[in-house]
């Protein structure tokens, strides 16, 4: 493997962990006083997921190019930008904590989403280092405008499909309801899609569906399909896509049992946090 590739990879291992690392520490107030509605923070759930799935696309699709980068020293500048990452993460933790004091202005909830926007560009410019972040803008200018386009459609397209998640939530809730029962723990449903273990009670909702995870496969799968039209085995990628779809619905659902076992038994607030954040998606 190529020194410049691998230190990529490294570097975009340790970027994918601390993302999830912050967005759990922002997951745990996220809800406090409704801060994710009333700031209309809601707008970015989606935005993690799509990011995620899009680097192992990125990384798949043009691994042979991406050998072709040398290595990039670490440089004091690029130490400033995480440094400045980490004082974001704080800075607006402050305003979940406290955002019911803060006077909802437009003004206001401008400053607050540049600053949650300001975390994750500070963190990939400190991670990755800024003479890196030109060279590959510079190389990847025409395929990250593609995949602009695609995570811009995927978005739209998620509200077609949205009706979906109740069916979806229905399954994971059984499903899991059975696993725990499996294992001999004791478990009570309430209303349509509501669990308890151990006094820990969450609703199997949206996030919890597995639509998210599904949906973005899905349109990753077939945007590289279609972008690798000429070179891919058509009938073997056939074969292969519902096993695949499957399988991300079945890893939702060990998730959805993970989080309720760390949530009754080992700590309400972590799993809460779990939940609430794309650091979730660890269990994955």
């Amino acid at each position: 493997m190529e020194k410049g590739f691998k230190q990529f990879l490294v570097r975009t291992v340790i970027f994918i962990v601390v993302f999830m690392a912050f967005s759990y520490l922002i997951g745990t107030r996220i809800f406090l006083d409704d801060f994710i509605s009333v700031w209309k923070i809601s707008i970015y759930t989606r935005i993690g997921y799509i990011l995620l799935f899009s680097i192992l696309g990125f990384i798949l699709l043009y691994r042979k190019r991406l050998t072709e980068f040398p290595i990039y020293k670490y440089k004091v500048k690029d130490g400033v930008m995480m440094a400045l990452s980490v004082i974001a993460l704080a800075g607006f933790y402050f305003v979940e904590t406290y955002s019911s004091q803060i006077n909802l202005t437009i003004l206001n909830m401008i400053l607050v989403h540049a600053l949650g926007i300001s975390i994750f560009v500070f963190l990939a410019l400190g991670i990755y280092g800024i003479d890196f972040a030109k060279h590959f803008v510079k190389k990847f200018k025409k395929e990250l405008f593609y995949f602009l386009i695609f995570a811009i459609i995927t978005y739209s397209f998620m509200n077609l499909v949205w009706s979906l998640w109740p069916y979806l939530s229905l399954a994971v809730l059984k499903v899991t309801t059975f696993l725990l029962k499996i294992i001999g723990i004791s478990v009570a449903t309430f209303g349509t899609n509501g669990i308890t273990v151990n006094g820990f009670s969450v609703i199997i909702a949206e996030a919890c569906s597995g639509i998210y995870s599904i949906f973005i496969f899905t349109a990753l799968y077939l945007f590289i399909v279609f972008l690798d039209w000429s070179k891919i085995n058509k009938k073997k990628a056939a074969t292969l896509f519902v096993p695949a779809v499957l399988g991300a619905f079945l890893f939702n659902i060990i998730r959805v049992f993970t989080l309720m076992l760390v949530g009754a038994y080992i700590s309400r607030e972590v799993a809460l946090g779990l939940y609430h954040s794309y650091s979730g998606m660890l269990f994955f």
